[in-house]
């Protein structure tokens, strides 16, 4: 079984993914962090991206994995190390990168052939796992976006924060990174709560009958 959670950043995919994954006890596989590992790896080895035949083989015995919070990058906890801007920026470069997605791919389908597994990201639906037995769309307005990142750091100004997504979103809309799904569920977040959202998509689920695994 396998639900699939789409749309752009700051909608809160990863938190309701993980939200799902705990109540219907079925794996979390956040994609989003596994281009920010990769990202990181590259940063902390110095690797020259321009040189990808040689990025790759050193990125052969990557080890990603996930447990519960946490995000193993070769079995350390990098979960906070994977959200600075420098890796945020470097991820969304190189996630469209064919070499990049094609490795990540890899890293994507190996995990759903193994578990029942709630998986997000801005192409899982379309790319990924268009088989996915449920599919959710989150949206909102930008400006609400700006705002929920904000929050998150309020050391940085809100100013950058802006700029940073507005970059974030180019890449990702005419880099091919995020396509709309077909057939999905969607849902508008921007007045909404984690919780409410959460709530929305568990009344979904229990009437398409999904069940625990």
């Amino acid at each position: 079984m396998i639900i699939a959670i789409d749309g752009l950043s700051t909608n809160g995919k990863s938190t309701l993914a993980k939200m799902i994954s705990k109540k219907l006890n079925f794996k979390n596989f956040n994609t989003g962090a596994i281009y920010r590992c990769i990202a990181l790896e590259i940063i902390n080895k110095n690797l020259d991206i321009s040189n990808m035949e040689n990025t790759l083989n050193k990125l052969k015995k990557i080890d990603i994995n996930f447990d519960s919070d946490k995000v193993l990058l070769n079995g350390k906890d990098v979960r906070d190390e994977i959200r600075t801007e420098e890796v945020s920026i470097k991820a969304n470069n190189w996630a469209t990168l064919k070499e990049i997605k094609q490795l990540v791919k890899k890293i994507q389908l190996d995990f759903l052939e193994k578990y029942d597994t709630v998986i997000e990201g801005r192409d899982i639906a379309t790319r990924i796992a268009p088989n996915a037995e449920i599919k959710f769309y989150l949206y909102s307005d930008f400006e609400t976006r700006v705002e929920r990142a904000w929050k998150k750091n309020e050391k940085i100004d809100i100013e950058e924060i802006r700029h940073n997504l507005e970059v974030i979103d180019y890449i990702d809309i005419n880099g091919g990174n995020f396509v709309k799904p077909e057939n999905a569920i969607e849902i508008d977040t921007t007045n909404k709560s984690i919780e409410e959202v959460f709530d929305i998509m568990m009344e979904s689920l229990q009437n398409l009958n999904i069940k625990k695994g």
